[in-house]
């Protein structure tokens, strides 16, 4: 069982031993899913709190929204530092200004 065992996991060793080089744009690509994941996250989350869209001044996430950007921009593109200030933001300010 032992020798079965290490047959079936020889291919994805060896695949992975080799150092692959990616294509350059393949490569930039890559390099931007954080980015593309952390926006899909946000907006839906700013722009449709609770499943409908509220473009309207009562929405307190579109205050947070660019407290959120502006980090994530000085500490250059860290986002749980980025996300935190918006958590902090938004949650301060429902406790402000709330329901």
């Amino acid at each position: 069982m032992a020798a079965v065992t290490y047959v079936t996991r020889l291919p994805l060793w060896l695949l992975a031993s080799r150092a692959p080089t990616p294509h350059p744009v393949a490569e930039r690509v890559i390099e931007q899913i954080p980015i593309a994941a952390f926006s899909a996250i946000v907006f839906s989350g700013v722009l449709q709190p609770g499943g409908s869209t509220r473009l309207e001044a009562s929405n307190l996430y579109l205050y947070a929204a660019p407290v959120t950007v502006i980090v994530a921009i000085v500490l250059r593109g860290r986002l749980l530092p980025a996300i935190g200030a918006g958590t902090i933001t938004a949650v301060l300010l429902r406790l402000l200004f709330g329901p």
